[in-house]
């Protein structure tokens, strides 16, 4: 049996990130290839994880949050037995490895995330030239590289087996920095290669009866306008499954365990999004959903776009409060519209990563 390791975003209070780490470890594992997730904790996320938030209750249940994420992490997660807080120390324990290491997806190489520079654990420059290097659906998120960087950057990647990213953004600053030599795939992200979650879910939170789920990343007057008028128009209860507290909300679920999140946003009639993984978890459920642009940080937006461009459904991206309309409370025809051109790129990206193996 082939060995793998990936190394992505995964020691971090983000259900995303976490939730995608699981699922392309459990998408290699499924397919035959042993797979371990490398347990890295670089300085700068441990002290975003772990420094106290401002206020008592605030910080308990920040600690709270922290235990779920933990026990998810030991329960379903793979990850090394040996945890790694420093480049050296992946360096000394991996130096005589011939096995293959891919690193993605989420923000990875998105230098705004990672301390200001190129974090090059994530760029697998820890990796012996004996070993293979993949990236699979990495992403920059709206941060392009700094000029500066191109070379080091274009280096390390030449030592690529296969590299592919998760939306077109990405493509072009790599092909850029390259002048067009690195030519990487666009691919679907992690979460998306597996359809059946059954073995994470906790339905504990789910309510009787049909009801909207808010997962919001960003914060501001627009954004709960959008939740007002879409639960007016609805008049159903709304769960906030978001970063931040919602007045009008029925429940606030701000610090649940990843799989108490998932089971709530699986059996929502509708949800509201301007995130990533909002997106994808709406499709992967087949569940009704709009997706409202970010008010900062808009070259984010094209994460959504690339995939919902690809599936037909850019009509449910909705740019400004006017847009919103009855139309977005119809149901998605997933059977009749969707589906087809959904397992058709789902299976693109499974073939792009499994005949690596292959070779």
């Amino acid at each position: 049996m082939k060995k793998a390791y990936t190394i992505t975003f995964q020691h971090v209070l983000n259900y995303g990130a976490v939730l995608q780490a699981y699922a392309l470890a459990k998408f290699l594992n499924k397919n035959g290839v042993e797979t371990e997730v490398i347990d890295y904790r670089p300085k700068y996320f441990v002290y975003q994880t772990y420094r106290p938030r401002k206020g008592i209750i605030k910080t308990y249940k920040k600690i709270l949050k922290n235990i779920r994420f933990y026990k998810f992490r030991r329960d379903f997660i793979p990850l090394t037995s040996k945890s790694f807080f420093s480049v050296k120390a992946l360096e000394k324990y991996f130096n005589k490895n011939n096995d293959y290491f891919i690193c993605g997806s989420d923000q990875l190489w998105n230098f705004g995330l990672t301390d200001g520079r190129i974090d090059r654990g994530y760029f697998l420059d820890f990796v012996p030239s004996s070993a293979k290097r993949i990236s699979y659906a990495a992403s920059i998120g709206n941060t392009p590289f700094k000029e500066a960087d191109y070379e080091n950057i274009n280096t390390i990647l030449s030592k690529y087996a296969n590299i592919s990213v998760r939306e077109d953004f990405a493509y072009s600053q790599l092909q850029k920095i390259s002048n067009n030599k690195l030519n990487p795939q666009i691919v679907v992200d992690p979460s998306l290669l597996i359809d059946d979650y059954s073995e994470i879910l906790d339905y504990s939170l789910v309510p009787d009866g049909d009801y909207v789920v808010s997962y919001l990343t960003e914060d501001s007057k627009t954004v709960r306008e959008y939740i007002k008028r879409f639960i007016k128009m609805t008049n159903l209860p709304l769960i906030n499954l978001g970063h931040h507290k919602i007045e009008e909300a029925h429940k606030n679920y701000l610090y649940e365990s990843p799989s108490k999140w998932l089971g709530v946003f699986s059996k929502a009639t509708y949800v509201c999004t301007n995130s990533f993984h909002g997106n994808a978890y709406s499709l992967i459920f087949k569940r009704n959903f709009t997706v409202f642009s970010r008010e900062t940080k808009k070259e984010l937006n094209r994460r959504q776009l690339t995939l919902l461009e690809n599936l037909g459904l850019e009509n449910r991206f909705i740019y400004t409060i006017e847009e919103l309309s009855q139309d977005h409370l119809s149901p998605i025809k997933y059977e009749e519209e969707v589906n087809a051109k959904y397992n058709k790129l789902i299976d693109a990206s499974k073939a792009f990563l499994l005949n690596i193996f292959k070779q």
